[in-house]
């Protein structure tokens, strides 16, 4: 089941037309609401990097090369590749004995220069502490340099680096480890597809600090924490994680992920939520998310939600900065 979720016009004709797959989840995490198929998969990407970094602190690497909760926030994040990003993955590296050539992610222009229409000067686009997965990579490479194993192969995925890490992600959203997809993702780390419905399920656990067992319950409480604490780390200004971590402070986590995929888990009260767009278009994705909080109830007035209120209806403009055009969203949530 196919389901509109946005229309984007230009002047007052509908020019392009968005559909979504949305999964909520309660606190005993049975579903609530949901829009489209709920059971369908799709490639997490980089939403599932809270779950990838819980093997660093499960398995005591965090512990043993010293890593701070902003350091365990940078494993986390899909980052815009500021020089604070920068220098909080170059640390992680240096703490277990990693070097930037040993980063696989490969290289692009950071997002922030891509955000303010920056030109690169200094090689930003060449350097890979400023992808927007280093931190994540500098997780790995700790994990890898801690089990003893060859820091070349960090991302292979027969690695015992990459099973655990898969492991995790299938653990915190409770779907058959045997039965997750794995493909090559941008940064060429494997990447799993899981049913929208289980990423959900990850997130109200993420959110509220469960996990299958005390050791994952407690790395979900330390990971959600240096998130919470760390909201910038994790993302960047501008952009929709930062936008909803800070106009909930404490209470909320959220990852975002590539081709308009994000999970979004509150602690207070404990919901676990999942917004797929169809088409991958990341424009529909914050409008969609917003409109969810506001059927659910967590919006009551988007006054009071000043971060947020940019996603209401936005406004398309051109190369002159001309308004064209905007979002609108247009679907109601199904009640289970």
């Amino acid at each position: 089941m196919i389901e509109l979720a946005a229309k984007v016009y230009r002047g007052e004709v509908v020019e392009a037309l968005h559909f979504a797959t949305v999964a909520v989840l309660d606190k005993n995490g049975k579903m609530t609401h949901y829009l489209g198929d709920s059971e369908q998969f799709f490639m997490t990407r980089s939403v599932v990097k809270p779950f990838q970094a819980m093997p660093l602190v499960m398995s005591g690497a965090a512990d043993r090369f010293g890593f701070s909760p902003k350091q365990i926030a940078v494993t986390c994040a899909s980052h815009v590749g500021s020089d604070e990003h920068r220098e909080v993955v170059i640390s992680n590296l240096e703490k277990a004995g990693n070097l930037a050539e040993h980063l696989q992610c490969g290289t692009h222009l950071p997002i922030y220069m891509t955000m303010d229409k920056l030109y690169p000067m200094q090689g930003e686009d060449k350097d890979p502490l400023r992808h927007n997965c280093s931190g994540k990579h500098s997780g790995f490479l700790a994990l890898a340099r801690f089990l003893g194993e060859d820091v070349a192969n960090y991302l292979d995925p027969n690695s015992r680096t990459q099973q655990l890490v898969k492991k995790a992600v299938a653990e915190m959203c409770e779907y058959p480890v045997e039965e997750v997809k794995v493909a090559i993702d941008g940064c060429s780390a494997p990447v799993f597809a899981i049913p929208v419905k289980n990423l959900a399920l990850g997130f109200k656990k993420l959110a509220s600090g469960e996990g299958q067992t005390p050791e994952y319950a407690a790395a979900a409480r330390r990971i959600r924490e240096a998130m919470t604490a760390h909201p910038l780390m994790v993302s960047g200004e501008g952009r929709l994680d930062y936008d909803i971590k800070r106009s909930f402070p404490g209470n909320a986590v959220c990852k975002i992920g590539a081709e308009a995929i994000e999970g979004i888990g509150f602690a207070d009260p404990p919901v676990g939520i999942c917004v797929k767009i169809l088409d991958g278009n990341q424009r529909a994705l914050g409008p969609v998310c917003v409109e969810v909080f506001r059927q659910l109830g967590i919006i009551k007035n988007i006054d009071d939600y000043p971060h947020l209120m940019k996603y209401i209806s936005p406004e398309i403009r051109n190369y002159r900065d001309l308004v064209t055009g905007k979002i609108v969203t247009d679907f109601k949530l199904r009640k289970v």
